[in-house]
């Protein structure tokens, strides 16, 4: 976050009190080995966004399947790199920058059997959320003269709930 406030050319300690209570997640993500080849097209996670502020990921060594939708709309693979994480943007940087920094919209697929589709895929993520109460409004430094917010202000926690809700509505 330190990172992030600098690129915004904030002080670097501007999100602290948004963040020294955070009600962050860490989630190991399995996708079970499959024994029948998946249907054409068949994913292993739709595509979707992240609620929180930023996802840490750390891929398994050799899995494929994860992909982002780039700037022109169209999927293209991420490719792990032994040792290395996958940092995605979420919703609530998207709203706190009024989409100057977006949501990175990403989905896993199934590669082809020949490539390690049938295999068991891991991966750890590590959903940065910031604190409960703190109030996600977008940032003056994120807006040109004259430009209104995008987004209202919204808490961070009743935010991520009304979106896990929605999720099982």
């Amino acid at each position: 976050m330190r990172l992030f406030a600098v690129a915004l050319n904030l002080p670097e300690t501007y999100f602290e009190r948004f963040i020294d209570t955070p009600i962050s997640a860490l989630r190991a993500l399995n996708y079970p080995e499959q024994h029948v080849p998946p249907k054409a097209g068949q994913l292993r996670a739709g595509a979707h966004t992240d609620y929180g502020s930023l996802t840490i990921l750390l891929p398994q060594a050799g899995s494929k399947g994860l992909e982002i939708i780039t700037p022109d709309g169209s999927w293209t693979p991420v490719p792990p790199v032994d040792g290395a994480f996958v940092i995605n943007i979420g919703d609530l940087m998207a709203r706190w920058t009024n989409d100057r920094w977006i949501s990175t919209l990403h989905r896993v697929v199934n590669p082809s059997p020949d490539e390690g589709g049938m295999a068991r895929r891991q991966s750890l993520a590590f959903f940065h959320q910031p604190n409960w109460a703190a109030e996600i409004s977008v940032l003056d430094a994120c807006l040109l003269p004259g430009e209104t917010a995008k987004y209202p202000p919204i808490l961070s926690g009743p935010y991520l709930m009304s979106k896990f809700k929605a999720t099982t509505a």
